[in-house]
């Protein structure tokens, strides 16, 4: 999974480099105008440039990010790669049957060089450092399990290390009793049956297994059902790496992935792109409707205008779900007051007409003006534009174990269930529709959504 997710961020990186690379050639020759390159000649040097650095960046992993590299092979690794590209480049200058070889094009050649090596080095070092930052502070970092024997220390030791790659080791499994002494500020689980409930109630996005398959203490088949079920990643390393596990001091093995969660890395990034320039757009447009929504909900009552909620979301985190306050102050104390009125056939809680609905709460709800807010919950990475709504605590506690595989995707503020499904589908049905989303979701399931849920807020009937 990390081999094959790298390889896919490394090609995206290659893109970027052969990008910037042309726009500086193009810089060049706008900040020093000269007459060494024609229109024809500067078009068939662009071509040139896209193909050959991309190649190159590509066949000497140029891609890769630098923390997987050190500082010196990076470098070195740019001088030589740019500088066989720039040769290339000054003999086809040479040879073009339309160019007259002249002092001019060295020195263009030369300089494109020297602020080629410059600028992508400086580019790679800001990107590691400013993710090695984001990771730091626990933003979009995923929490991990290790299955391994003493075999595996270097390999574990690898993870602690590397807090940038944005993983956290939440727990390491092994029946191996000298892990406790060497890693006494990780949880160690021994049994596996401790493990399936461990992963159930905690917020866990991978499992690594780097045992052999027919290791004899833990029962892989019956894991990978365990995992499967709620959607926790499985990665199983590949049997040709464990000779050489107490070697590797780093990631670069291959592993075996079980999921039930949606593999496509890219598309799946331009979703998370999507739902931050999405929701600053909605917020920025909307924020008059927003002013005044406010403003009528601080005039009704003299309470706070916006309601937060701990919620449950990717995978089991919790956050605070922001919304626009639709009901009174009082309205949580009230829900055992109101137990028998409750019209769900599941864990969650419903009236049709709530008498804790405040005027212009009713307003806002028919016409969904009070999830706006959830749109900063998106851009803080807690949420998503579309996904499974996000349930309360009191409702995961209540889920059977297979619906918990719905929270192994972001919580949006729209999904199937609201468009399609709305205030008359069961229960069930709601879980259903969730999980089929899960399963079949792309950009384009996402993009229908979104035109449905425009149709749903001009209908205004929402509870």
């Amino acid at each position: 999974m990390i081999t094959k997710r790298e390889t896919k961020l490394s090609r995206v990186m290659v893109a970027v480099q052969v990008i910037i690379s042309i726009l500086l050639f193009c810089a060049i020759e706008f900040f020093f105008p000269s007459p060494v390159f024609n229109a024809k000649e500067k078009t068939f040097l662009v071509i040139q440039i896209a193909l050959i650095w991309s190649v190159l960046f590509y066949k000497l992993r140029l891609g890769i990010i630098f923390r997987a590299t050190s500082f010196g092979n990076m470098i070195r690794g740019y001088l030589a790669t740019i500088g066989f590209g720039s040769i290339l480049l000054l003999l086809e200058t040479i040879l073009l049957p339309f160019n007259t070889p002249s002092s001019d094009t060295n020195f263009y050649i030369a300089l494109f060089f020297l602020l080629n090596v410059i600028i992508l080095t400086g580019f790679k070092l800001l990107f590691y450092y400013s993710m090695r930052y984001i990771r730091s502070k626990g933003c979009n970092s995923r929490n991990v399990i290790i299955v391994a024997d003493s075999n595996a220390s270097a390999f574990i030791d690898s993870f602690i290390r590397a807090k940038d790659w944005g993983y956290r080791i939440s727990a390491i499994v092994s029946y191996n009793d000298e892990f406790k002494d060497r890693y006494k500020n990780t949880h160690i689980i021994k049994k596996q049956e401790t493990l399936k409930k461990y992963i159930t109630v905690n917020a866990i996005d991978d499992v690594f297994y780097c045992l052999p398959v027919s290791d004899e203490h833990y029962n892989l088949e019956l894991l990978i059902q365990e995992c499967d079920e709620i959607g926790v990643n499985l990665h199983i390393m590949q049997e040709s790496y464990f000779n050489s596990l107490k070697k590797k001091k780093n990631f670069d093995f291959s592993f075996v992935t079980h999921q039930t969660t949606p593999s496509k890395y890219i598309s799946l990034k331009i979703k998370a792109l999507f739902d931050i320039v999405f929701s600053v757009l909605v917020l920025f447009f909307s924020s008059p409707l927003l002013a005044l929504t406010a403003l009528f909900i601080k005039l009704e009552d003299g309470g706070p205008v916006f309601f937060k909620q701990e919620r449950i979301g990717l995978n089991g985190r919790r956050f605070n779900c922001y919304k626009f306050r639709s009901m009174v102050v009082n309205a949580e104390e009230m829900i055992t007051q109101l137990k028998e009125l409750n019209e769900s056939d599941g864990p969650t809680f419903k009236i049709e007409k709530d008498p804790r609905v405040t005027k212009i709460g009713r307003f806002i709800r028919k016409t969904s003006i009070d999830e706006l807010p959830q749109f900063l919950n998106v851009i803080k990475g807690e949420m998503s534009v579309v996904g499974p709504r996000p349930p309360l605590l009191r409702e995961v506690k209540q889920y059977e174990r297979s619906q918990l595989r719905r929270l192994s995707m972001k919580p949006g503020i729209t999904c199937k269930w609201q468009v399609w499904g709305r205030n008359k589908v069961s229960f069930k049905e709601w879980m259903s529709m969730d999980l089929d989303y899960i399963d079949h979701w792309s950009l384009l399931v996402d993009l229908k959504i979104i035109i449905a849920t425009v149709g749903v807020v001009f209908k205004a009937n929402g509870r």
